[in-house]
């Protein structure tokens, strides 16, 4: 609505005589304001929705065939269905207030990213705390036809790494660090400092620390710091589905014509013209956009509050929201993603299996010939703790085979032939020799 009234009181002339390549780009920058207020307005009703069908939640147990269970549900379902415009709200300075304004207490300070199955009424989270991509952030325990809620509470300046569970009832102290897709251990065996990784967590006796880097840069950055980063995250989050909308009104111009005319077959066909080249258009903005504004990625420690994340962040949220589920997602398992993954830097040697999209820093992969990567496993080029981006390469050697869902942490190496079991986790700087087999979170000897 927003854009026909500019069109129609403010560009109408203008757009009438635009070639379609030029109607695209003015139908983007008209967008960019109608997609703030698609946000905007996404966030206000989802949120209208959650205190309408779940009010403030209690502790307590209650049957799977009762209200209070077909409330959660519902406002679970409305929280998630909201992903597809919210998508880059997360991991942005806005994200704690998105969860504040679902109920949860959120303290100052904290990055959140997209955690998952969150009570928003039973969950706290300290000051300066960093809970990371598809962390199960203290969901409701279902047994026996019953379900269960605890409040979940997250001490100051905590880490949850990507993929980490935290079950209901936890409460994890001040300064924990929980490594990728690691279990949080019982309440009584932490301590606050403590490290701990896998599942049956590990308790480690140390963990890398970056002394001597300028709080200004972590923890306490200055008002302009916060509003230069807000602005590069407010475009970030507005950008992709301002694409989408101009690709959209394109598509009805050229289009509308032929079905008008009631041409159905040529209306069929020119719709199908129309989605595969926005799908492969998709890409190759993503692709023009990594290498014009990143360049190549290369091993190196960056401070949160620095220009390089905020702009690295938004290059991994454009291929995430824009170029893999419009074209990425569909050539999984297909000889032409691995071409999608080197024109982006990837080092992927020839008769690669590919049934993953899920890169970051794409330089600082290499995979060697024939190596088979199974359903959303992934090298992670990147971890965030202590308010440090801190990216490594991942190298796999030839003849690999890595199970579905293990994680590749930066700073190891799989040797040739070797075996990764489904949801193993290779730990930073580890190095797998060569034809051996490797299961667990974190990865042990696999004898089969």
């Amino acid at each position: 609505i927003l854009i026909d009234w500019l069109v129609e009181h403010w560009f109408s002339e203008f757009v009438t005589h635009l070639d379609p390549v030029g109607a695209f780009f003015s139908y983007s920058l008209l967008a960019i304001p109608a997609s703030a207020v698609l946000v905007l307005a996404t966030v206000l009703v989802s949120a209208a929705f959650r205190w309408l069908v779940l009010p403030r939640m209690q502790i307590g147990s209650w049957t799977i065939h009762g209200k209070e269970y077909y409330c959660k549900w519902l406002g679970n379902q409305i929280q998630e269905s909201s992903l597809f415009a919210l998508h880059g709200l997360y991991a942005t300075v806005y994200a704690p207030w998105w969860y504040r304004l679902l109920g949860a207490r959120i303290g100052r300070g904290t990055e959140i990213s997209t955690a998952l199955g969150v009570v928003p009424d039973m969950l706290t989270v300290g000051a300066d705390s960093f809970v990371a991509d598809g962390v199960m952030l203290g969901d409701e325990r279902i047994e026996g036809g019953w379900m269960s809620v605890r409040p979940t509470t997250i001490g100051d300046r905590s880490f949850l790494g990507n993929g980490a569970y935290v079950p209901d009832g936890s409460r994890l102290p001040n300064d924990v660090l929980i490594g990728v897709q690691s279990k949080v251990p019982d309440n009584q065996r932490m301590q606050p400092g403590d490290t701990w990784v896998g599942n049956p967590p590990l308790a480690l006796p140390a963990r890398e620390c970056f002394d001597g880097i300028d709080p200004a840069l972590t923890f306490k950055p200055s008002a302009l710091r916060r509003l230069a980063r807000g602005g590069v995250e407010g475009l970030r989050i507005v950008m992709p589905m301002a694409i989408v909308i101009a690709a959209g009104y394109m598509t009805v111009d050229l289009v509308m014509p032929l079905a008008a005319a009631e041409r159905v077959i040529d209306t069929a066909l020119a719709l199908s013209f129309a989605g595969f080249s926005y799908g492969v258009c998709s890409f190759l903005f993503v692709a023009a956009i990594k290498w014009l504004v990143m360049g190549r990625y290369r091993p190196h420690a960056a401070p949160m509050w620095t220009p390089f994340v905020w702009l690295s962040e938004a290059v991994t949220n454009l291929y995430e929201s824009i170029a893999v589920p419009n074209f990425v997602d569909f050539l999984r398992g297909t000889p032409m993603l691995p071409t999608c993954l080197r024109l982006l830097g990837c080092k992927i040697g020839k008769g690669i299996y590919l049934d993953t999209t899920d890169f970051t820093e794409f330089d600082c992969v290499s995979i060697g010939d024939y190596s088979s990567l199974n359903g959303w496993c992934g090298p992670q080029t990147h971890l965030f703790e202590d308010r440090i981006m801190k990216i490594g390469a991942v190298a796999i050697g030839r003849g690999v085979t890595i199970g579905a869902r293990s994680t590749i942490l930066y700073n190891a190496r799989i040797g040739d032939g070797a075996t990764l079991g489904p949801l193993t986790l290779v730990l930073k700087g580890e190095d797998i020799p060569a034809a051996t087999q490797w299961i667990g979170s974190p990865a042990v000897p696999w004898a089969r």
